[in-house]
């Protein structure tokens, strides 16, 4: 549908202000008087800017006293932009794209010393009781180059966030926010259509980065900000790499935006990111981005707190990732802000056009609007493989592998980020215990996300795999360079460490915490609750098997588990065998398989087994083969509901799937960009939990199965 602007000028000259526009229909010119001399400008901006304060006060929110200045502001400026020939031309405008069914959009423009810094959100509708921001678009238009085409999108939109936190400046709520609007984005949006990453670091070197190599269409900034008189220009702040506040100008960006083809838009949640400064129309740091070249930009004229910014924010580019133009969108989630929060900080957002191109993005037809709710859309990309489906299965042995996969289940929520990590299990008390990368282990509640306990790196080595006990007290973690560590969660300080080489990375608690076992070379070693090794279990591969002699002899040996009991060991030999083996190490039972096991998962009446096959096998413990379902690639984690009605089963690709053992379907329940390293079911079997190599936590919905 065509986009009807009406072009907005205002120049200070002197005392008067010229105010012209232009539209289809027609132009007009004007000549009126300035509604505020230089200082009562400045008395009445502070007055709005206390107003908008107020309005968001916990103390005088919802009074209506807060919002009297403000509204005469705005119906000043209103009485002296929206006048003679200039009115005319506007309402005719106005009802000729209401009789067409047309959208509109104000583009405008200002040139002035004190123009800049005028809030024009505010201004009234001049034939509606009501703020024109709120009906019509009001864009700020810089007019800097020809109309750049949108985009073609192929969903998800990806957002890259980035948040600063200097030492040397007052502390921001960038994490959290990342969170909540991750959480709330991923709530709303019924399919995977939008995809946040948040940057562990925030130097610019690490934005830097990730800008020049990731396909990113969305930069999100949460940081201070400022202007700058000397250089008569804005900057925003991120850290340099003595972890104190280095300024970024606009200018700075500009090799990285054309080394960024993809990159379309950047919101800045920074205070006063959106002032310009002297008589330069480009001295705000957004309209400094915009000459550099993004777009588009959206930035904050004033301070917005945490509530009013996720509102904004999750509305904003669910809106984008349907293909909404930017105008449209900013306007929809003003109203969203404005009806959800009742405070005037619906007009803080500002954006800034380089053109007169409002449409960012194109989506195909079939992926514009809003998601369906009963069949979601399958999100398709270089970041995404294509769901499997269509093509015909392979003729099944017995028992026949399954292949139907139902269509993805959508509904997700972000719990944390806590950065990259190498492993991340489920504990008792539903507490999550994570190998970070910076050498921490991390634990966190599953119900919402939140720390609760963070154990610090002791190691020269970082953490590569995590255990827990059956106390919400003990986790155990295992290390690059063999040593193993079980720590104290109460006093976040190591209870036990115990150097067991370095060949191996399996390791796992018996059920009753007396015992915790690991692998090193060809052997399992099991230690006591005081840390003395008491049983020495050769699990030496068969030097003759073909599976063996086809690895060159280099496969480990592991996954490990205990059986039932915690009387034996089962453990996965390399050599297509997983054997169960005695408290003497003698073999109790074996289950084989043509290729290494990469995983196991236990229950009282069986185990399950996926291999480099692409097959995940269920077997009884006494070694029938019972059944099999075929994916595409090595199975890299498995997990059992509880009541093992279901199995979960994540591949190399970040292919989550979810495998019904009473009806035998089989249901993809997500793709995920990284590789997955944590995968666990939550709430009694309802809920399914993934992390990815980026430390990425999620929650996904689960059908119901009665």
């Amino acid at each position: 549908m065509k986009n009807l602007p009406f072009q907005l000028e205002i120049i200070e000259a002197d005392t008067n202000w010229i105010v012209s526009c232009a539209s289809e229909y027609g132009e007009a010119l004007i000549r009126v008087a300035a509604p505020y001399s230089e200082g009562e400008l400045q008395s009445a901006l502070a007055s709005v800017q206390e107003s908008l304060a107020r309005s968001y006060s916990p103390v005088v929110r919802g009074a209506s006293v807060s919002e009297r200045p403000v509204r005469e502001f705005g119906e000043r400026l209103t009485e002296a932009v929206f006048r003679e020939d200039i009115f005319l031309l506007f309402d005719r405008w106005r009802s000729r794209a209401r009789a067409q069914e047309h959208p509109l959009r104000i583009l405008l423009r200002t040139n002035g010393p004190n123009l800049s810094h005028i809030p024009w959100e505010f201004l009234v509708d001049p034939t509606r009781d009501d703020y024109l921001a709120l009906r019509v678009p009001v864009v700020r238009y810089l007019r800097l180059m020809d109309p750049v085409p949108p985009l073609p999108l192929t969903l998800p939109l990806r957002v890259l966030g980035i948040s600063a936190q200097p030492h040397d400046l007052p502390a921001l709520e960038g994490k959290r926010e990342g969170e909540q609007i991750s959480r709330a984005l991923l709530q709303e949006c019924s399919s995977e259509s939008v995809d946040v990453h948040w940057l562990v670091g925030d130097r610019w070197q690490d934005l830097a980065k990730e800008l020049r190599f990731g396909s990113w269409h969305v930069l999100h900034c949460v940081s201070h900000g400022g202007f700058d008189e000397e250089r008569n220009a804005g900057y925003i702040q991120l850290s340099g790499s003595d972890g104190l506040s280095k300024k970024i100008y606009a200018s700075d960006f500009e090799r990285l935006i054309a080394d960024s083809p993809n990159l379309r838009l950047i919101v800045l949640n920074s205070c006063e990111s959106a002032v310009g400064g002297s008589e330069d129309v480009f001295a705000g740091t957004a309209a400094n981005l915009v000459r550099a070249g993004v777009p588009a930009v959206v930035a904050m004229q004033y301070e917005i707190t945490d509530k009013a910014a996720l509102v904004f924010a999750s509305s904003f580019y669910e809106r984008i990732a349907q293909g909404v133009p930017v105008d449209r969108a900013v306007t929809l989630a003003r109203e969203y802000v404005k009806v959800e929060q009742e405070s005037l900080e619906w007009a803080t957002p500002v954006l800034f056009l380089a053109s007169d191109e409002t449409r960012l993005f194109s989506l195909p037809k079939a992926a514009q609007g809003p998601p369906a709710q009963a069949t979601p859309p399958t999100p398709q990309g270089p970041d995404r493989p294509q769901v499997p489906g269509s093509e015909a299965p392979r003729p099944p042995p017995a028992p026949p592998p399954l292949r139907t996969p139902s269509p993805r289940l959508s509904q997700r929520a972000l719990l944390a980020e806590i950065g990259p990590c190498s492993d991340l299990v489920l504990g008792p008390g539903d507490l999550l215990a994570a190998a970070c990368d910076d050498g921490a282990v991390r634990v966190l509640n599953a119900a919402d996300g939140a720390l609760y306990r963070q154990c610090p790196p002791v190691q020269r080595e970082n953490p590569v795999r995590v255990a827990w006990g059956p106390w919400r007290r003990n986790v155990a973690s295992r290390h690059h360079d063999g040593t193993v560590v079980v720590w104290d969660l109460q006093t976040e300080a190591p209870a036990r460490v115990m150097n067991v080489g370095e060949e191996g990375d399996a390791l796992t608690f018996s059920a009753d915490g007396h015992w915790l076992a690991v692998t090193v070379k060809d052997r399992v070693y099991v230690y006591n609750t005081w840390g003395a090794r008491v049983r020495d279990l050769p699990a030496r591969p068969g030097k003759e098997s073909r599976t063996w002699q086809r690895m060159g002899g280099r496969s480990r040996i592991g996954p490990l588990a205990f059986a039932p009991g915690d009387r034996h060991v089962v453990v996965a030999t390399g050599d297509g065998l997983v054997r169960q083996l005695d408290v003497q190490g003698h073999q109790v039972a074996a289950w084989r398989h043509p290729v290494p096991v990469s995983c196991l998962g236990l229950t009282a009446n069986g185990l399950a087994t996926g291999c480099g096959d692409g097959r995940v096998r269920l077997w009884s413990w006494d070694g029938r083969l019972l059944r099999q379902t075929e994916h595409r690639r090595q199975a890299s984690h498995l997990v059992f509901s509880a009541g093992a009605s279901a199995l979960a089963v994540c591949d190399g690709d970040g292919s989550v799937s979810l495998w019904d053992l009473r009806t035998g379907q089989l249901s993809l329940v997500a793709e995920l960009v990284h590789q997955v390293v944590g995968l666990a079911f939550l709430e009694n079997g309802r809920c399914l939990m993934t992390c990815t190599r980026a430390g990425r936590i999620e929650r996904w919905s689960l059908p119901h199965r009665s």
